[in-house]
């Protein structure tokens, strides 16, 4: 049998030797950003990768047209281990979420396992996750089956840090409105109920809300609607807010308290508020694999990148991952890319160039040696089952 070393050093060759596609895809994904479940051309693109490796691939699971899977079977049996790829972009700000790197790097990562699968048994998937720009795509994709019997999962996300045991929050939002009356605002603005101003009571009484709230709450909101005509007083408003926190217990907790908020906003003007909070299961946070992460980081560190532990207080973000994490044992690393912060043109424009190149190529490599350590040795395996059984039940 080859050292772990020669198999890792293999896998990586097989990953240079694919790299100028995976760029060529990255950058077309780049240039052609596609809303969640409409990533036709962006699937078809990955989907010809895996298809030139020798996958077997299949387009369009369950439900969802734009998945796929690629799935590799070595001649002897082994563990069942998935690479998920995300590729929707979150127009108009372009692939801020460096989907067009994270997707490309976890084919490159099926296509450097695959070249050593029959040395060490049983089988390696890329399985494409539609619409986690606020789709849940990966939900839908649990529901269906699609995670069924995978032995472990990884994907990565490029940002400004290299870290392998990262952290995701739950998020829940609400929709609401205040209601008023419009008058003229010169000649009787006293006849009138200014549901703006209502809005306006909304969002300083949650600025205040921050400083009573744990660490780690984060609420953001925007305005859709603020009114209609300057000289009109406003008569109808409308708004987002989202709010998360490391744990459910604390949504709870907070969501009485923002309501206070905005149906004291609704008493001071006069305003009627009516407000809709998100339905359906509310998700989990991110259940990073404490056992895989470690594997991972000193994989990354042999790659020659210098890795932290993660902020507790921030750098989180949430998505769709965070659910079928307590299915599958599961990591979803940052790669250091950019400092620009995600969710920003700035981000989007540098998903593109010698740095996302980089981190492509690196999060490929690092995520197949990862699964080699896995399939090559028992014992991490089990530590990282026994983790996940442990934590889960």
């Amino acid at each position: 049998m080859m050292r772990v070393d020669d198999l890792k050093a293999r896998a990586a060759a097989a990953i240079d030797e694919v790299a100028p596609r995976l760029y060529e895809v990255s950058e077309a994904m780049h240039a052609h950003v596609e809303r969640p479940f409409e990533e036709v051309k962006g699937q078809a693109w990955l989907c010809e990768v895996l298809s030139e490796a020798g996958f077997q691939v299949e387009k369009g699971l369950g439900s969802l047209s734009t998945a796929f899977r690629g799935t590799v079977r070595s001649s002897g049996p082994g563990p069942r281990i998935a690479f998920l790829c995300e590729y929707d972009g979150l127009p108009p700000y372009g692939h801020s979420c460096g989907h067009n790197v994270g997707g490309p790097a976890s084919i490159g990562a099926a296509v450097g396992l695959k070249s050593v699968m029959d040395m060490l048994g049983g089988e390696v998937i890329a399985l494409g996750t539609p619409g986690e720009e606020g789709g849940n795509g990966k939900h839908i994709m649990q529901r269906e089956g699609f995670f069924d019997g995978l032995d472990a999962m990884m994907l990565i996300y490029p940002g400004r840090d290299n870290i392998a045991h990262s952290r995701a929050l739950v998020a829940t939002r609400v929709n609401f409105s205040y209601f008023g009356r419009a008058a003229h605002g010169a000649a009787r603005p006293e006849w009138g109920i200014n549901a703006l101003d209502a809005m306006t009571l909304a969002f300083n009484g949650i600025g205040l809300l921050r400083q009573q709230t744990p660490s780690d709450v984060r609420m953001h909101y925007i305005v859709t609607k603020g009114g209609t005509l300057s000289n009109v007083i406003p008569d109808h408003t409308s708004g987002v807010l989202t709010v998360r926190a490391n744990d459910n217990a604390t949504i709870d907790m907070m969501i009485p308290r923002i309501n206070g908020v905005l149906e004291g906003a609704a008493s001071m003007t006069g305003a009627t508020l009516e407000k809709t909070w998100a339905e359906g299961p509310r998700g989990k946070p991110l259940l990073s694999n404490d056992a895989m992460a470690q594997l991972f980081d000193r994989n990354l560190q042999a790659l020659g990148r210098a890795t932290r532990a993660r902020d507790e207080l921030s750098g989180a973000w949430s998505g769709d991952t965070s659910n079928v994490s307590w299915a599958v044992p599961t990591i979803q690393p940052q790669i250091a890319m950019t400092a620009h912060p995600p969710h920003s043109h700035e981000f989007h424009e540098a998903s593109v160039g010698p740095a996302a190149r980089a981190a492509l190529a690196d999060s490929a490599k690092a995520m197949a040696m990862t699964a080699i350590d896995l399939m090559l040795d028992a014992s991490a395996l089990d530590a990282v089952k026994a983790e996940f059984m442990a934590r889960t039940r």
